[in-house]
Order: C-alpha cells, then sequence, then structure tokens
C-alpha cells in the first residue's frame, strides 16, 4: 500500500477523534497507530484505501471510548395553536 493512503486513513480517523471529543495524548496517538496497524493486517498489504478506512471507523470503538452523545429532539414538540390563518368566510 502506498504511503499516503497511510497517512489519509491517519488524518480522516484523528480529525473523527477530534471531533468527537477525545483529549488528544501520547497514548491516544499510540492507540490510534495500533487500530491502523490492525486494520492494515485485516485488509492485507494489497487493500485498497476504503476498504481500509472502512475497518479502521468498525475498529474505532474497540479502542476508544467515545463520550456520549444525546442528539435533540429533531423537532419542537407539537401543540395545537393557530397561527392566523382563516378559512373562506
Amino acid at each position: 500500500m502506498a504511503e499516503i493512503v497511510f497517512q489519509e486513513v491517519f488524518n480522516r480517523i484523528f480529525t473523527y477523534l477530534r471531533e468527537a471529543g477525545v483529549e488528544m495524548t501520547a497514548n491516544t496517538y499510540r492507540s490510534l497507530l495500533q487500530l491502523i496497524d490492525d486494520a492494515v493486517a485485516e485488509t492485507g498489504e494489497e487493500g485498497d484505501q476504503e476498504r481500509l478506512l472502512s475497518i479502521a471507523v468498525d475498529l474505532i470503538p474497540r479502542y476508544f471510548d467515545l463520550p456520549s452523545f444525546h442528539p435533540p429532539a429533531p423537532y419542537p414538540p407539537i401543540c395545537r395553536a393557530s397561527i392566523g390563518y382563516r378559512g373562506n368566510d
């Protein structure tokens, strides 16, 4: 596999972890490198970048405890109210 493939996968996973709120420390970097190493071992030497990235993303929960995320309700509560429309009088 080309060196650039590894760098791109590292960058994508690194960015994902930072955006998820994972603090990047020396141990976090080591875990990330181990994750990529395990993904490469599973993909094989002739694997492509998409497959490597897919496997690496699937391995994230094994290596990192991501902060829990509770998304807000997708809509405001429904309540009966008038918005000023009137029927044909």
